[in-house]
């Protein structure tokens, strides 16, 4: 192998074990990758800039932001109590919760809505005496799902959209990835409803001890 190859397996290598044993703060990880890469001469400081003048990197920041603006407003904690109002089993409220989390990640980045999401699913379980886990773990799967089916949903979408743009191809469409996200959101849901609630764990809450 040339030494641009090994170079490269080591960065990747690096990414892999610093990021699963979380030794740094993620985004110091990929500076230092970004920085050893540049330095070996494997990608040139215009290709390790060029990401920050990528639109889609843009347009992630702004679903960011404007996802952060709505979990701090006061009016969130009241439409969730408009939506899971009179849901009193836990199969009714992960009926509402999966499926608005899972609309909303279409249109929203993922990250901050079950950030936003969380603190409410938790009180929710605790007032009715079920284990939190048994609620977030499908929140977080519902949001993946949802963010699945449009292009803005996630963020690999908009970075491989802009990929395929600064490659000469012709940009993605909102709804193109919809044709397989939506089944997949489907199958998701039922999985999660019928067969996950006997698989999900049923531990004690930590933020208790």
């Amino acid at each position: 192998m040339s030494a641009e190859i090994i170079i490269v397996l080591l960065v990747i290598l690096f990414l892999l074990v610093s990021l699963y044993r979380e030794w740094l703060w993620p985004p110091v990880i990929f500076f230092i990758s970004v920085v050893v890469l540049t330095l070996s001469g494997i990608i040139t400081p215009q290709e390790a800039l060029g990401g920050f003048a990528n639109d889609q990197v843009a347009v992630i920041v702004i679903l960011l932001i404007l996802s952060e603006i709505i979990r701090h407003s006061s009016l969130v904690d009241k439409m969730f109590d408009a939506i899971f109002s009179g849901a009193n089993s836990v199969n009714s409220f992960l009926w509402r919760m999966m499926g608005y989390v899972s609309i909303s990640s279409a249109f929203f980045n993922n990250t901050p809505l079950v950030a936003m999401m969380m603190p409410y699913v938790h009180s929710w379980s605790n007032k009715n005496g079920i284990s939190p886990s048994r609620l977030l773990i499908p929140l977080s799967y519902a949001a993946i799902l949802g963010g699945c089916m449009t292009l803005v949903g996630t963020s690999t979408n908009l970075i491989v959209n802009g990929m395929a743009i600064e490659a000469g191809l012709e940009g993605l469409n909102i709804f193109d990835f919809i044709y397989v996200g939506a089944p997949m959101l489907f199958v998701g849901f039922l999985y999660l409803l019928f067969f996950g609630k006997k698989l999900l764990p049923d531990t004690k809450d930590m933020v208790e001890d």
